[in-house]
């Protein structure tokens, strides 16, 4: 089968799909100048999209749009679907008949599965998700945890020297952390959880861009050992001795709690316990982690905002929507037509795939005033954000809002001075999340710093 080819198989091929992504750069094409990384004016990619129609076929052989009205009917059409055509959940993609011909490239996602990342299920099975685990995954269930992620937050937010990384010292330790308390992993296995998704960071974004060889071998590794870790924490929790401990305060565990949901449609609790973690841990992370390091960027460069959070804290969630407008951690959604349809006048075939341009339909300025202005203080009906059910933003979206929330909080409270001292550095070659991987800062208000933002 095309996924159990060697190292030196899937090297070659990696190495040529991502050869394939450049060349289609080439031709000026911006969903293509996306997927190689051409770039980092996120505001400009949606004009030279939106200039090209309200929904045009991409030499990356895909239909794509940034209109706002267009994005919001593909999202709500329930013949377009997250799973790509040709693919069953529980099973690997590939070819079953075995190795490709010497002429085949094989897919992106038939030469590197990631059969364990629930990234691309129908969206009836996200609705599905959504609406089982609700009881203790909206916002209202998971107040108690937040209040256990801000004390998170703020742990590392005093241990900070003068000097540090955001990311590294900050932000990425403790949203690993509160994901682990939430999630109700032991704390005996908080160091291998930290250890493998560290390993496992920008995961979501190999589904679209290619990796390299050295981290396609790092994913194939890490994401059995992961998902094995995440699926011992929920037969742990669904024992006689752990139910009898749920009630107690701080038993926001969510591997226990998803056990004791019923389920309606008899399908077995355990298994869909496993994909609701195995996405918060796998995503949610990244994406709490992406939003907010973009959050706080953005903050400090606007200090009239910075400065009115840090009067009133409670002005978070505002910070956290505006981000959620202005730069998402999630930029876009792919989605499958089940059947021919027809789209923004455009006839779609069954098979093909639409890409709706998140942010850029966020900055449509038919749809939202001044929309390349940063300003935590729009209204609710000036953001109106595009809804987030029927794709995996409704699972994650709840927890990673809360944790950027907890941040925010914690940075105002405890580095109200921080500053950048160097330049952002984000993940290269990271379309759907725009991952950041450095972000220099320090506390004494007299360091000098610097706005820019640099790719790696």
């Amino acid at each position: 089968m095309v996924a159990s080819m060697t190292d030196g198989a899937l090297g070659r091929v990696l190495l040529t799909l991502r050869g394939v992504q450049w060349i289609l750069g080439t031709k000026g094409d911006p969903y293509a100048l996306l997927l190689r990384a051409a770039g980092d004016d996120r505001a400009e990619l949606g004009r030279s999209v939106r200039a090209r129609g309200s929904l045009y076929w991409s030499s990356a052989e895909a239909w794509v749009t940034a209109d706002r009205a267009v994005v919001s009917a593909a999202l709500a059409d329930r013949r377009l679907t997250p799973r790509p055509p040709g693919t069953a959940r529980g099973e690997p993609h590939g070819d079953p008949a075995g190795e490709p011909a010497p002429w085949d490239v094989p897919t992106l996602r038939e030469a590197l599965p990631l059969a364990e990342l629930p990234a691309a299920l129908d969206r009836e099975e996200y609705e599905r998700l959504r609406r089982w685990a609700d009881p203790v995954l909206g916002e209202r269930a998971l107040r108690p945890w937040h209040a256990a992620a801000v004390r998170a937050y703020r742990s590392r937010a005093s241990a900070v020297g003068e000097r540090f990384d955001l990311l590294d010292d900050l932000v990425r330790p403790a949203t690993v952390e509160a994901a682990r308390t939430l999630l109700g992993l032991p704390e005996h296995r908080a160091a291998r959880f930290a250890e493998l998704s560290a390993q496992l960071g920008g995961v979501l974004d190999a589904t679209l861009c290619p990796p390299r060889l050295e981290t396609a071998r790092r994913y194939r590794a890490a994401l059995p050992e992961f998902h094995a870790l995440l699926a011992e924490t929920i037969a742990a929790a669904d024992t006689p001795s752990a139910l009898g401990t749920r009630g107690t305060p701080g038993g926001h565990a969510l591997a226990g709690r998803l056990t004791t949901l019923p389920a309606p449609d008899g399908r077995a609790a355990p298994a869909d316990a496993l994909t609701v973690c195995a996405l918060l841990a796998l995503v949610g992370v990244d994406v709490a982690t992406t939003l907010i390091a973009d959050a706080t960027a953005l903050l400090l460069d606007h200090p009239d905002q910075w400065k009115a959070l840090r009067k009133d804290p409670d002005l978070a969630p505002a910070v956290v929507a505006e981000t959620l407008r202005y730069a998402p951690p999630v930029r876009l959604h792919r989605l499958y037509a089940r059947q021919d349809l027809e789209l923004a006048g455009t006839p779609v075939a069954a098979g093909e795939e639409v890409v709706l341009l998140i942010e850029a339909a966020h900055r449509d300025p038919r749809h939202h005033r001044d929309p390349d202005r940063f300003d935590i203080h729009r209204t609710a009906h000036d953001r109106h954000p595009l809804p987030d059910d029927g794709h995996l933003g409704g699972l994650v979206g709840p927890v990673a809002r809360l944790a950027a929330e907890a941040a925010l909080r914690a940075l105002a409270a405890d580095l109200p001075e921080l500053v950048r001292t160097g330049e952002m550095v984000r993940r290269l070659r990271s379309p759907i999340t725009g991952g950041v991987l450095r972000f220099p800062a320090a506390r004494p208000g007299n360091v000098r710093s610097s706005s820019a933002t640099r790719t790696l």
